[in-house]
Formats: C-alpha cells, structure tokens, sequence
C-alpha cells in the first residue's frame, strides 16, 4: 500500500495456432500490462491490426462521448459471451449487430446536445432579462432610433455613481432603479452620445440588455417567451433521456463488447509474429507470476514459453500497480489527479485518506452541513463518478464529526433546539470541545471562553501544519533513497528536513502556538536560549541554512569531484528553503480561517433570523425568519463545502506533495474485457 508492487517482465512465445486462445485467456484474468515489445522484436509487429485497433478505440470514444451527453455512465453489462474466429471480423459482426442502435443513440445523443446548447442560450437570457422583466416597451426599437436612442441595462450597485458620472458626461436623461441585487440604469439621449455612452459604460460593467432578434422587443414578452421556450426544451430534454435509458442496458452491452475488443485489438496491434510463433510483451504482477503460467498451460496444452526479463519495480518504462483495499482506493483517485506514483516513491494516498477529511472536518464543522454533502454525494455524484461520490461521503460524515464537537446543526438555533450545548454539560465540558470563538462570542454564557477557544483552532492549525510538513520532508527523504537520488537527498532534501523540522518541533512538542512561538523568539533573538529546544531551533536552523547554501559541494566533494559550489544556486536553494518554511507553515492557518467563516457565515444568518423576528412577530415574520435561516444553510453548506474541499486539495498538492511526491509514473493497465467473456471457436 505503501509502495508500487513488484512487476515480473515477461515475454511470452506461443505457437500461432494457440495464440489467439493464450491472448482471450489473458484478457479474461486480466493480469497482465501488454507493451510495445523490445527493439529486437519491433521488425515483427503485427502491423495489419493497426488500422483496425485506432477504428475500435475511436468507436469506443464515441459511445463514452454518446453516454456522456445523455448524461448516463458506462455500468458493467450482464457477461457476454462472444465466440472468436477471427478478431477483426468478431468487432465488424458486433458493429453491425449493433448499427441500428447506435445510430439511434448517436441521434438522441446529438439532439439532447443540440437542446442543451439551446437551453444554456435561453437560461442567460432569462437570467439577463430577469431584472427588466416588468418593462412593457420596446427596447429594441429604442435602441435602434436614428436620432434619439434610449438604452437599458443592469450594473452592481457599488458602480452606480461611476455610471451616472459617464451619463452626466455625455449629457444624457437616465433613471437608476434597484432590483434584487442589482441596478437597472436607462438612458437616453441624442442617438451618437447615447452609443458612445454605452461603449463606455460596458467596460465600466454595465451590461445593455439586448433581445435577440426572433424575438418579442419588450423585455416582459420576451421574458415570457424565453422561460416558456426554456421550459419546453428542458421538457424535450427530460423526454429523451427517458428514451435513452429505456435502451440504457443494451447500449452498456454493446460498449463493454466494443471496449473489451478494442483492449484485444490493441494488444494484437503491440505483440510481434513470425511464421510459426507470436510474442507478447508486457508486465504482470509477480504474485500473479504463477497463475500466468497455469492459464498459459490451461490454453496451450504446454505449448508455450515464458521468459522472465526480470523482476522490476522503480525503472522508467516499467507502469506502476498499486493494491489498496477499498475505503484507501476511493482516495487513490484524488492522488491521480496529481499524477499517478513512479514505481520508485511512496504513495501517498494511505496517509491523504487520514489526513484529508480531518483537514476537511476542522474546516467544515456543521453535522447539517455534513449531512448535506453526505446526501449530495450519495443521491447526485455517485451515479456519475463513484470513487469522488465515496470520498465526499468519507469528508461529510467527517464534517457531521467534527460538527458533533463543534455543537452546530444547521448552525446555533437547531443545535440548541435539540440541546447540544445541554448534552456537552452534561458530559462535563463547560463548552463544546470544538465551539467556534466566533459561536461563543455571540452568547455571554459562553464569551469568556472565546480566547480559549481561538487558541485551541490555532494550536490545532499550526500542529497539524507543524507535523504534514515534516512528515512530507522525511517521505521525500525516503523518497530519495528508494530512487536512488543522492545529489537530491544530500544537496537539498536533507537540510530541508533539518529546516522545517527546527521550525515545526515546538508546535509539535507543546501543542501550543503561543508557547512555541515564545520559544522560537527566545531561540532565535536569545542565540539559542529556550533550554534543549530553544537550542535544537536555533542550531538545527543555523546548520540547515548553512547546509542549504553549501549542500551542492558536499555531494561533489562526496562523490570525489571535489567541492564546486555555484554561488548563485546555493543562495537562491536557501532563501527558497527559508521561505518554504515560513510560507507553507503559515499556509495552514487557513484551517483556522475557513473554520472562523463558515462560524461566521452561520452567526449572520442566525442574526438575520432574530432581526426578521419583530417584537411581536406574526405567521408572515416566521415564514420569512425561517425562510432566511433555510436559505442561508445551503448558501453556506455548498460554498464553504467547495471552498473548504479547495483548500484541503491545496494543502495536500502544494504543501505537502510538493515535500517529497512527484507523481511521474504510468499505471498498469491490465490487459481486460470487463463484462464479456471471448471463446475462441
């Protein structure tokens, strides 16, 4: 889990007759990663497939792009069996089997993506026409004057009088009207000036609200028009998506035997052949270095030979295969995106999958809020990408935690509602473990515990930011090791180790930013001062700079080139370390930041619900009140949970991949036919 597994290179050699039945075999177990074969056997490649491979995976891209605009996903089909004679000729019966349906769904397909097109066209409109939608006249014909023009649009509220300055300048009539959130501003005037003040205007942010010419001039009809014609193509569009998942199972049956003979062709297109034998060239996994050869001795009767080329694990041109059970697998996803790991580094993924939801938790403290990321994940992302829709369950329920910890449900007036506050006492605490010092300050029960409770999500912020980083700098040293990559390892790695570790060791050590601040001040302004860590701080700093600025000519004296030191390169490698240590340490503190808003976020709207309720509130003030207090849930819950997923994704990539992951490698890609079983006849 924590390395690459170690691959067996392998070359196969089979007679012809028995080779289509070893290659069907194969992709059935679906074990081995067949490649380009060695230069020696690069003459005898089986050329002629090659057409026929690139046709296979193109069609194969097609139905993929054909699901995707019919927003459904390519799901394992029922097994079937397809019976071989011949590969090229198996794709052409399985293409003609299935012409009728694919022309059918490619035409579904085109129109859903025509309607959707149309549909993003109508929605700006609406959106643009939304603040105007009660103006009755022609704008278009007003617009279009040959000698008074008069023009409308809308602008935020903050570039109001910068407007009406541009208006007064060219000595134009205007009328300003607030609606919703933002300003509706008309003007008019002498044909030429109201055009140049429209120019002029758009790059200030004003935005003329222009009517397509099929339709209504009137804002209000046009409003109309377009939200009935919006609503009938969304109603079009629901209509063939229905249509299409009617055909959903047969068109999953025919992609899995598109894709699986596009796998086989493929690997037809890489092995090389004589007159009398053929070769395939690949890697399989050495615990499956056994079974390769009972399913060879299962296919051909005996008649085959594998050559082991060795045992490889860390070389460029070998792929990486990495097991993970499956809640570790979900998170593997998430490292790919930075790039999959070279056989020669740790994977990081069994140390994200920990780290990431309790970032993500600390950030998103809400068991409401949680909840809805939970829900989210489950009812609209996991029918479209299943290991990010798991991941998302794993950090909502580690937001429902951590909101447990915090006291909030749906922020204070549900929390308390359902008492909460009154289960923490209960339990001892005089406030909740986690309670927000934005939270506390609110309430004089618990304002004198707000500096307490600041100091808490900053002692947390700065530990856990204290111990990814030089954690990070021992992987990458490791790393360094693995690969081989002293130079890096004595030049670089190392003292940067030494660096963040001087710096991070008494956040770590007294779980205190303050007290370890202290201690750092002493250190550095007292030379050394502060007892045994004081002087680790200042020494281990001094040496790690030092090192950092020489680190090059130790590795050429080590390696006996004598000491050559580049000046330039060593004063840039330590300023940079310098400001590593300062920048990434300091980046954590954003944990603290998101925390203190989404609290924030929750205490406005908490506001806004009291201060809706008047006095002597009636059935309308409640419905508003609770009306607010909904509204602002969500707003929160989907922005903070974007902006806090964001931050947790930085924190991981920058901060702390940048410290020893490089994320080089290529995948292994089994030779498969998921969903289709292939008989050679």
């Amino acid at each position: 889990m924590i390395i690459s597994n170690r691959l067996e290179e392998v070359l196969i050699v089979v007679p012809n007759e028995n080779y289509d039945k070893a290659l069907a075999s194969l992709a059935n177990a679906s074990i081995i990663n067949v490649d380009e074969p060695p230069e020696p056997l690069k003459n005898y490649t089986n050329r002629s497939y090659r057409r026929i491979a690139l046709e296979a995976a193109e069609r194969k891209s097609k139905l993929e792009g054909i699901f995707k605009a019919l927003g459904l996903e390519p799901r394992p089909s029922e097994q079937v069996t397809v019976t071989v004679k011949d590969w090229e000729q198996a794709y052409r019966d399985v293409v003609a089997a299935n012409s009728k349906l694919e022309e059918d769904m490619e035409r579904l397909a085109s129109r859903v993506t025509e309607l959707n097109a149309r549909a993003a066209e109508l929605q700006a409109l609406v959106s643009l026409l939304e603040p105007v939608k009660e103006v009755s006249a022609d704008i278009r014909t007003a617009w279009e004057g040959t000698h008074v023009r008069a023009a409308v649009g809308v602008l935020s509220p903050d570039l109001t009088p910068s407007a009406i300055g541009v208006v007064n300048k060219y000595k134009l009539l205007y009328i300003t009207q607030p609606v919703n959130e933002l300003v509706v501003l008309v003007i008019a005037g002498e044909s030429d000036s109201v055009a140049a003040a429209a120019a002029e205007l758009s790059r200030l942010g004003w935005r003329r609200i222009t009517i397509p010419p099929d339709m209504p001039g009137s804002p209000k009809e046009a409003y109309d028009v377009s939200l009935q014609a919006l609503t009938k193509v969304m109603e079009e569009v629901s209509a063939l998506r229905s249509e299409a998942l009617k055909r959903a199972g047969d068109l999953n049956k025919y992609y899995a035997q598109v894709s699986g003979l596009a796998n086989i062709l493929r690997a037809l297109s890489l092995s090389s052949r004589t007159d009398t034998v053929s070769f395939i060239y690949g890697f399989v996994d050495l615990k499956d270095s056994k079974r390769l050869r009972q399913i060879l001795d299962a296919c051909c009767d005996g008649a085959y030979v594998v050559k082991s080329l060795g045992v490889r694990r860390g070389e460029k041109y070998v792929p990486t295969k990495v097991d993970l059970p499956g809640y570790f697998k979900w998170f593997h996803s998430i490292v790919e995106m930075y790039g999959t790991p070279s056989g020669d580094e740790i994977v990081p993924t069994l140390f994200m999958a920990i780290t990431m939801p309790i970032i993500f938790g600390l950030m998103f403290p809400d068991i409401g809020h949680g909840l809805l990321v939970l829900l989210f994940a489950v009812f609209y992302m996991l029918p479209r990408s299943r290991d990010i829709a798991k991941v998302a369950s794993v950090l909502g329920v580690a937001g429902m935690i951590t909101g447990f910890l915090a006291g909030e449900f749906f922020g204070p007036i549900p929390a308390h509602a359902i008492g909460l506050d009154r289960l923490w006492e209960q339990l001892g605490f005089k406030v909740p473990p986690l309670l927000s010092p934005v939270d506390a300050a609110t309430e004089s029960s618990t304002e004198p515990y707000v500096m307490q409770l600041f100091n808490e999500i900053l002692d947390i912020s700065f530990w856990i930011g204290a111990f990814m980083l030089t954690f990070g700098n021992i992987l990458g040293i490791a790393n360094d090791l693995l690969s081989r990559n002293y130079e890096d390892l004595i030049a670089r790695r190392a003292p940067l180790t030494l660096l963040f570790l001087a710096a991070g060791l008494p956040f770590l050590i007294y779980f205190s930013a303050y007290r370890a601040g202290y201690i750092i001040e002493e250190a550095i302004f007292g030379l050394g001062k502060g007892g045994p860590i004081g002087a680790f701080v200042f020494y281990g700093a001094i040496a790690s700079i030092v090192w950092l600025l020489i680190g090059e000519g130790l590795y050429t004296l080590a390696i006996g080139e004598g000491f050559r030191l580049d000046p330039i390169e060593g004063f840039l490698g330590m300023f940079e370390g310098m400001l590593l240590a300062l920048g990434n340490t300091i980046s954590f503190l954003r944990i603290m930041g998101l925390s203190l808003a989404h609290a924030g976020l929750m205490v406005g709207f908490t506001i806004l619900y009291y201060v809706t309720l008047t006095p002597h509130p009636n059935p309308l003030n409640y419905a508003a009140a609770v009306s607010i207090y909904i509204i602002g849930n969500l707003l929160t819950a989907g922005l903070e949970g974007i902006v806090a997923f964001a931050h947790d994704l930085r924190l991981h990539f920058y901060e702390w991949f940048n410290k020893f992951y490089r994320g080089l490698g290529r995948p292994f890609v089994p030779l498969s036919t998921p969903g289709v079983t292939f008989v050679i006849s």
